[in-house]
């Protein structure tokens, strides 16, 4: 695989195009592309992110419609965190020391006609406390580093992160974290003063530009497809992996490939991650296809295929970008696990923006139909809705979305097949057998300032009695390890409701520098009487680092 990737950069090296880095995840400025794409009527594809300068640029000079004081904000912050792009910016100004803070958005600079550098230091504090917690203990997180991004010779970009880190989580993530090893967002890691955890982060890539509408991107990062607060098919919740990235963009049509190479399983404890010997690994290759039907509708295929033994061998068919990944199963008997399904936008009156993903393992139509609750019908949904400048109001912005999936959606026959990356999901947070209504409200009544509440319902069943019932995607869904063939229907096992309420408060004091509030009311109850809750608060400042939602 290695080889072939080698082949790949050296056959686009000489034939590249202007380039540029990506707009990191859950940044303050995807909300404001969103709102761009409906209001403009421009048809974004915003599907498969992170999405990169030179395109938020391209879209920042069609916004042409009358704004608000917090849109004019929102517009000259994206104009500032893509300013190599712009034609016009505000001018540099003498800075610190004559060197630094020159423009806003970098603490350190510099840019002639071959070289452009942006150096930034990274920099979060956070602490609170959990009313409902097991030990009296502050919750704290505390992350620093440095991020740097470029571009040599205006035809390759490269962008690096490094933050070493130290935190302690609520009972809930510590829950998740003991049950199945791994840290959200994060990767290896090790047991810090008893109950908290020590990480180091690292993510970068060099992107370059194949032809004018092809890029080629070679990192050690994440990435999210998908129009709502969750993804059916890829999101951003687990650790970084190696990837290869392909992006061609051509008159209506989008079409991406990410080619991965991931960690089925990882050992430890309480006192973290072994350190000693390779973790397993696992191969993944997903294809997603936007096309633009309307200036309004935007409809999606993906298809995203996972290889993998105990030999770390993988078949170099899944690197062809054009290929169904099932026809390559079948052929080598490879004994893949193969997804598809579909995703769409549909932007209506300037206001509203509907979508929704379809997920789909195995589908049998006759089994469906005669309502058997056969356990191999493993399908996903989600459908959700946007609405800006909600009744009139400006910059009142509301969201809800429902999300199903059924048991054993994304488990397999072991974990170098399952649909997971160091021991978390690759999709939805809760894995499988569940069902979540999401609704949130978003205000930004001055510039700067961001106000929002979120509301989460769910339902799932846990697995009892030693025996998978479908929702945790690690356990292999064999016969002896499954309750029967038939009769298996949602929320099967230990049926648990959960409720989550979240008020976040972000002011933006200097650019990407944000001080943040949160309060989070969580508690699961479950069919057995027992119950869990947590009630938390924390005040945090981040430094050039996004806000990320533990929101599950």
């Amino acid at each position: 695989m290695r080889f072939t990737l080698i082949i790949i950069l050296a056959l686009t090296i000489n034939k590249l195009a202007a380039q540029s880095t990506d707009i990191p995840l859950n940044s303050w400025a995807y909300p404001v592309l969103d709102e761009w794409d409906v209001k403009g009527e421009i048809s974004v594809f915003s599907t498969v992110k992170p999405i990169n300068r030179a395109y938020f640029t391209e879209i920042s000079n069609g916004v042409d419609w009358e704004l608000s004081k917090s849109d004019k904000a929102d517009l000259g912050y994206i104009i500032l965190e893509t300013r190599e792009h712009q034609d016009s910016v505000p001018a540099a100004q003498k800075g610190l020391f004559n060197a630094l803070y020159k423009y806003e958005s970098d603490f350190f600079s510099y840019s002639d006609e071959s070289f452009d550098l942006h150096v930034n230091p990274v920099w979060l504090i956070e602490a609170g406390k959990d009313a409902e917690g097991r030990l009296d203990e502050t919750l704290y997180q505390n992350y620093r580093g440095l991020e740097l991004r470029g571009t040599v010779d205006k035809r390759v970009s490269f962008y690096t992160l490094l933050t070493e880190n130290q935190a302690r989580y609520a009972d809930y993530i510590k829950d998740m974290t003991d049950s199945t090893l791994a840290v959200p967002y994060e990767g290896f890691w090790k047991q810090y003063g008893g109950t908290g955890v020590d990480f180091l982060r690292a993510q970068g890539y060099v992107d370059i530009n194949a032809t004018k509408h092809i890029g080629v991107q070679l990192g050690y990062g994440k990435h999210f497809i998908g129009d709502g607060k969750r993804s059916l098919i890829l999101s951003d919740i687990g650790n970084n992996y190696p990837y290869l990235r392909l992006n061609t963009k051509v008159w209506k049509i989008q079409y991406t490939n990410i080619f991965a190479q991931l960690i089925a399983q990882t050992y430890g404890g309480d006192f973290g991650l072994l350190g000693t010997g390779a973790f397993p690994k696992k191969y993944f290759a997903n294809h997603h296809l936007s096309v633009q039907v309307t200036p309004k509708l935007t409809i999606g295929l993906f298809e995203s295929f996972i290889q993998g033994d105990s030999t770390n061998n993988t078949n170099l068919g899944i690197l062809n970008p054009i290929i169904f990944f099932k026809s390559i199963e079948q052929q080598d008997g490879s004994g893949g696990n193969t997804i598809v399904g579909l995703d769409f936008k549909w932007n209506l009156w300037k206001q509203v923006s509907l979508y929704g993903q379809l997920a789909i393992d195995e589908l049998v139509v006759g089994e469906l139909l005669d309502n058997t609750g056969w356990w191999g019908n493993k399908q996903g949904f989600q459908l959700g809705g946007k609405y800006f400048d909600a009744f009139g109001l400006k910059n009142l912005d509301l969201q809800l979305e429902l999300n199903r999936v059924r048991p054993y959606l994304y488990a397999h026959e072991s974990y170098y097949t399952n649909y997971s990356h160091y021991n978390m999901a690759l999709a939805h947070p809760l894995g499988a057998n569940f069902r979540e209504i999401l609704s949130s409200i978003s205000y930004q009544p001055i510039p700067k300032l961001k106000l929002k509440a979120d509301l989460l319902l769910a339902k799932y069943g846990n697995d009892i009695n030693g025996l998978s019932y479908g929702r945790d995607i690690m356990e292999p869904y064999l016969p002896d390890n499954r309750p029967g063939d038939y009769g298996n229907d949602m929320f099967q096992g230990e049926t648990i409701d959960l409720t989550m309420v979240q008020l976040n408060a972000q002011y933006m004091l200097y650019h990407n520098l944000i001080l943040n509030g949160t309060m989070i009311y969580r508690e699961e109850s479950s069919v057995t009487g027992q119950s869990k809750a947590a009630q938390m608060v924390t005040f945090g400042v981040y430094w050039n680092f996004p806000v990320r939602s533990y929101l599950f």
